[in-house]
């Protein structure tokens, strides 16, 4: 391991230490165990997303050390102009998509919905964007 590997890691550790002595302190000592037991029920859809992430994370990691020992970094990808246009139907009806579904599940759609549809469209545009602005 490198020095910034190492320094990475700790500060991670440190991270995770304060993260969990906050927590005890809010929760055991502040007498909020509802809001606890709130917040634990809220975190199982995220910690689905969150262990396929780290999985994704390692395996990719493997894959980088693995082209570096063999100096073959660069990712060659040939698209043509029909990848781009679904890409652009991907984008641009993914919110919406999303949007409709809201709407049959709940009845309606409140601003929070929308504040989050539209996140969901400008991070998918400007990835798109930074994606096919290296085309030649």
């Amino acid at each position: 391991m490198s020095a910034k590997e190492l320094v990475l890691d700790f500060l991670n550790l440190m991270f995770i230490l304060l993260l969990v002595a906050f927590c005890i302190v809010y929760f055991i000592a502040g007498n909020h165990f509802f809001a606890f037991s709130l917040f634990l029920q809220s975190m199982v859809p995220l910690a689905f997303f969150g262990v396929i992430f780290l999985v994704r994370l390692k395996l990719t990691r493997s894959e980088i050390k693995k082209r570096k020992k063999h100096g073959n970094t660069e990712l060659v990808i040939y698209l043509n102009i029909f990848h781009k246009l679904v890409s652009d139907v991907v984008v641009f009806c993914s919110p919406i998509l999303l949007g409709l579904l809201i709407y049959k599940a709940r009845g309606f759609i409140d601003t929070i919905d929308v504040i989050i549809l539209i996140a969901v469209f400008l991070i998918m545009f400007f990835w798109q964007r930074y994606i096919f602005s290296k085309e030649r």
